[in-house]
């Protein structure tokens, strides 16, 4: 989790804490009930940041954008169809853009599961609502890191 899944403000557990009250507990095969009788106080906790960091690892956005030409630059901006492509083919479905003044911060993969959450198949979906999300259609900034 440290190295996949932290922050950028706050302290780690905080922002874990937000993760799996937002996130993980509405998961039904999460459900201690779900476990029957192997069940043991916050595996529920566990499968639900394990699964979330090996999907994570399967989603390298930064490869994805790379491979499509679309590299950091303080120069260039690129468009929000030309970034949605480039996604799509690792997430199997279109993404939800982020951007702070207009540069691309965040990326929202959408997924159904066959199966539950512990050891199913994750199916990218088209995502509820716009694509585009916070981001305008043409001239994003994708800026280098600090």
């Amino acid at each position: 989790m440290r190295t996949f899944w932290l922050p950028d403000r706050g302290s780690a557990e905080s922002f874990w804490e937000h993760e799996w009250s937002k996130h993980g507990t509405c998961i039904n095969t999460l459900s201690p009930s779900c476990y029957g009788d192997d069940y043991n106080e916050g595996d529920e906790v566990v499968d639900f940041f394990t699964r979330a960091v090996e999907v994570f690892k399967t989603l390298d956005t930064y490869k994805a954008l790379a491979a499509a030409g679309i590299t950091p630059s303080h120069d260039r901006t690129y468009d929000a169809d030309e970034i949605q492509a480039a996604l799509s083919t690792i997430s199997g479905g279109a993404v939800i853009l982020g951007c702070r003044r207009g540069a691309l911060n965040q990326a929202w993969y959408s997924f159904n599961v066959k199966g539950s959450v512990q050891n199913g198949q994750f199916v990218g979906v088209e995502p509820a609502g716009s694509g585009h999300g916070t981001c305008p259609r043409r001239g994003i900034k994708y800026l280098p890191k600090n």
